[in-house]
């Protein structure tokens, strides 16, 4: 993994978790996906490949490499999203099958001499366009892509989920506020100076809070 280890900011930063690090580690290691991936250290979250990215609703498709600080993490978790993209091709696609159809028909009226007629393969091709430009608005309303999103001070970052990594996503989740955890402000006075004012100031609020 020197691969990841040479993206780090500091020389000190430990990895804590590959997003999907049960499922794509092994590929990771082969190779397979050194372009791809989500990186957590202790200190910061490292994107590299194609992912999502928002500043607002809408989320775009980007593709490079991408640091966010911990500290500056506020949020993540599990949600749903349509892509225009995904509804075009859709569309694209059910037309060129549209298209493919007709030609196949011709074909095979060339080849083994069967007559369908012009018109009989107009329609066919027409009520196979028809219902699939039903059919991929519908599946494109009634099933928005999961995905998994990390927020961040400035926009968010997400990536598709699917139910087989949908375990790691979460033990990766766990790992993420644990180093955002960290950076609390009680984390920080705690491991700061014993003789500082904040420490001090925190201590005798802790222990006047604390039944006798």
């Amino acid at each position: 993994m020197g691969e990841l280890n040479s993206l780090f900011m500091d020389a000190t930063e430990k990895k804590a978790a590959i997003l999907g690090e049960g499922f794509l580690y092994k590929f990771l290691e082969e190779g397979c996906m050194k372009s791809h991936f989500c990186v957590l250290t202790d200190k910061r979250v490292y994107v590299k490949g194609r992912y999502f990215h928002s500043t607002g609703r809408a989320y775009r498709v980007r593709e490079g490499e991408y640091t966010i600080d911990v500290k500056d993490v506020t949020g993540s978790g599990f949600s749903t999203a349509r892509f225009g993209f995904v509804f075009a091709l859709g569309i694209a696609f059910v037309i060129l099958l549209s298209v493919l159809a007709g030609f196949f028909l011709l074909f095979v009226e060339k080849v083994d001499h069967v007559y369908f007629g012009l018109q009989a393969i107009v329609s066919s091709c027409f009520i196979v366009m028809c219902i699939g430009l039903v059919a991929v608005p519908v599946c494109y309303l009634v099933r928005p892509f999961k995905i998994f999103v990390i927020e961040y001070t400035g926009g968010k970052i997400a990536f598709l989920s699917f139910e087989l990594l949908e375990p790691d996503f979460r033990a990766f989740q766990q790992e993420l506020y644990k180093a955002k955890d960290a950076f609390s402000p009680v984390a920080s006075r705690r491991d700061g100076c014993a003789d500082c004012p904040e420490r001090k100031d925190a201590d005798s609020a802790e222990s006047l809070a604390s039944p006798a």
